[in-house]
This record gives structure tokens, C-alpha cells and sequence, in this order.
């Protein structure tokens, strides 16, 4: 272990440098390596497929076991295919939307994972796009007929759609929740009049490269504030710096990231990813300062999507405020919030609710049942991470 890292991580990140700069890895640093504990870690961060372009080139994989090689392999071709059957289906259904006059835009990973090396490296879990929200009707009826059934629809600012054997689109009416992310929404709120139209669509439009840059960091910032976000959003932040980086104009993206409050962020983040994967070095010849070690332990704890432990400390401490330990107070007041969310948390969620508030009572018993029933072991994940927050 060096400084926190256990071998599993410090093998994980020098295998992601290896994989962007297309470079073997060097038997001394894998020669140990523990195949199935680094997939399991690898998988909770989706950088399996990456990891497994990097183990292919290397002696000690070939040598592997034959069911871990089939197991890593697995991983990177469902990774390919999954992207594949992405892009097709989302061409399909923009066209459709493009046909019919809703403006739209595909968000952060469809455009990230063709600046990377090779493709399919960057694993995509769904499919973002912003679009009118003015038409959400249509376009409901539009993934209807393309053989999707809606998870989730008209409760919050972005609808959910599924379909087998993987497609997954979260088709946003903006790009920040009103209620979670007030100045984030604030500021997002008319994006539209920002952005730039794509030259062969009429209804398709895309971000400058200085908003692209901008709005991929506040989404990160959204994660890594509120629950974490894990390895990959570090290594989107190198591959974002390395394909547009050079050609940014600066002073405005600076002045933009400290509008929202997130310029240390960034250049904390633009920093440390660049020591990581801006070489292919073993983790051990690379010198972290104490706050870049840390930074990195938190989001090597996140996984992808963060965890309810930090979900729960970080809104901890931003209730209480400042650096004393949380008091019992704080906690109390927190659990009150979360068994009797007011008025303003129903507004997109629950908009019966929120539209006649002498529901609340009822709504609250209804809730903690329903919770109790669906969702019990994260609620019991919830409580212990209460207690232990410090």
C-alpha cells in the first residue's frame, strides 16, 4: 500500500495509463497482480473495458486462468457492443426528433468516448440528451414507438427511458434539478440561447468547447459534492484537457467555472489527473501532495455514481457548516428532513403534493412506508452512515 492505496488501486490506475497511451505494462509492477479483486474494483469504477485493453498486451494476463481472461473479455466486448447498439439507437431516435421539430442535444459521455483512444473504452451506463421540454409528450411517443417503456416520466426534470437488452436514455428538460442544485439550475437555466446549431441539423445543437469543458465539470462537481464520483471522472477530465484543452480560450472558462463556485474544483481535479494519466507511470514514482492524496482516496471510495456514506456526510456538513465534528443536532435535524421533506422538495417529484400541501401529512406516512418496503437495506445503509459521520 502507498499512501492509502491498496495494490488493487495503485494496478487499476497504472493499467488506465497504459490503456491511453497505448503502452505495455511492465511485468514488476502486474506481477502480482489479483485479477479478480482488480475486476471487481474495476467494474465499480466502469473502467473494466479499459483496464482489460490495457491487460490484453500484457505477459501475465496470457497467462492467466482461462475463466478470468473470459471474464475480463466479456467485460470489454459487452462494453463495445453496448456503445455500438448506443450510437445506433440514438441517431435513430434524434432523427426522429430532428423530423418532427423538438430541439435537442446529446450530453457529456456520447461525445466523451469518441475522444478516447480506442472505442469503447469509455463505458457508458445510458444516454443523456436535453431537449424541449415543452414537447415531452412527443417525445414520450417517439421511445414508446421505438419499443422503450418509460421508468420514469413528468416527475422530476429529466424522464427515463428502457429498453432490452441495454438501452437506458435520461432525456432531460434541463440540466440541474431546481430543487438539489438551485445555483446550478439558476445558471443552466437558459441554456438554449447558448448553444451553437450542428451544421446538418436544424433542431441539433451542441455546446461551445469552453461550455462543453464548463458544464462536464459542474456535472462532476454535482457528484463529487453530493455522493463522489469515482476514477472515471478524473480520467474524463485528462482525455477532455488532452483533445480541447490546447484550444480553449481560458479567461473565459475560468470566469465561468468561478461564476459557479468550482474553479478550485477544477483545477484541483485538471491537476491531479494530469499526474496520473499524463504518463504511463506505476503509482509509486508519482508524487502526490497530501490533498491530491486525499482527493484521490475519495474517489477511488465513490465507485461510478458515488456512495450513500458520502451522500450523507457531505449534506452533513453542509448544514452544519464549517470544520467542527457533527453534533447530534445536526443529525437530528437532518433525519427530520429526510421522514418530513417540506413542500418545495415535492414540487418536481410530487406535484400533487406540492400543489395541495394539506397532503403532506398523509404523504409522509405513505413515503416512509413505501421506503421501508421498496428500500430498506439502503435505508439501514442511510442510518449507519448517520451514526458514524463524523
Amino acid at each position: 500500500m502507498m499512501n492509502g492505496l491498496t495494490k488493487n488501486s495503485e494496478q487499476l490506475i497504472y493499467l488506465i495509463s497504459c490503456a491511453l497511451h497505448g503502452t505495455v505494462g511492465k511485468k514488476e509492477v502486474l506481477n502480482d497482480i489479483d485479477f479478480n479483486g482488480l475486476y471487481v474494483l474495476a467494474l465499480s469504477h466502469s473502467v473494466a473495458a479499459m483496464v482489460c485493453m490495457a491487460l490484453e498486451t500484457a505477459e501475465i494476463f496470457q497467462k492467466a486462468d482461462q475463466e478470468i481472461k473470459k471474464k475480463w473479455l466479456e467485460s470489454k466486448n459487452k462494453a463495445i457492443r453496448k456503445n455500438l447498439l448506443f450510437d445506433t439507437d440514438r441517431e435513430i431516435l434524434m432523427n426522429e426528433m430532428e423530423a418532427e421539430g423538438i430541439w435537442h442535444m446529446p450530453l457529456k459521455g456520447s461525445t466523451l468516448k469518441d475522444w478516447y483512444p480506442q472505442y469503447g473504452m469509455r463505458e457508458m451506463s445510458d444516454n443523456d440528451i436535453l431537449f424541449d421540454g415543452s414537447k415531452r409528450a412527443q417525445v414520450k411517443k417517439i421511445f414508446l414507438d421505438h419499443g422503450y417503456f418509460a421508468e420514469n416520466y413528468n416527475k422530476g426534470n429529466h424522464d427515463v427511458y428502457k429498453k432490452q437488452p441495454v438501452y437506458n436514455f435520461e432525456m432531460h428538460t434541463s440540466l440541474f434539478s431546481e430543487y438539489a442544485y438551485q445555483d446550478l439550475a439558476k445558471k443552466y437555466a437558459g441554456v438554449k440561447d447558448k448553444l451553437l446549431r450542428d451544421e446538418e441539423k436544424e433542431h441539433r445543437f451542441h455546446f461551445t468547447p469552453e461550455d462543453f469543458y464548463v458544464f462536464v465539470m459542474a456535472h462532476a462537481y454535482k457528484h463529487y459534492s453530493h455522493g463522489g464520483t469515482g476514477i472515471r471522472t478524473l480520467v474524463d477530465i485528462y482525455v477532455m484537457n488532452q483533445k480541447i484543452g490546447k484550444s480553449l480560450d481560458w479567461s473565459y472558462v475560468e470566469n465561468e467555472l468561478e461564476s459557479l463556485g468550482i474553479l478550485d474544483y477544477e483545477k484541483r481535479s485538471r491537476v491531479l489527473a494530469k499526474k496520473l494519466f499524463g504518463s504511463a507511470w506505476p503509482v509509486t514514482e508519482i508524487v502526490l501532495t497530501e490533498a491530491e492524496q486525499q482527493m484521490l482516496l475519495y474517489h477511488l471510495g465513490a465507485s461510478t455514481y458515488g456512495n450513500v456514506g458520502n451522500r450523507v456526510n457531505n449534506q452533513l456538513h453542509a448544514m452544519q457548516g464549517g470544520e467542527k465534528p457533527i453534533s447530534s443536532l445536526t443529525k437530528l435535524k437532518y433525519c427530520l428532513q429526510r421522514l418530513f421533506p417540506g413542500r418545495s422538495w415535492c414540487r418536481q417529484c410530487y406535484p400533487l403534493v406540492y400543489k395541495h400541501p394539506w397532503l403532506l401529512p398523509a404523504f409522509w406516512i405513505w413515503r416512509i412506508i413505501d421506503r421501508l418496503v421498496t428500500n430498506g437495506k439502503s435505508i439501514l445503509m442511510e442510518i449507519r452512515s448517520i451514526k458514524k459521520s463524523m
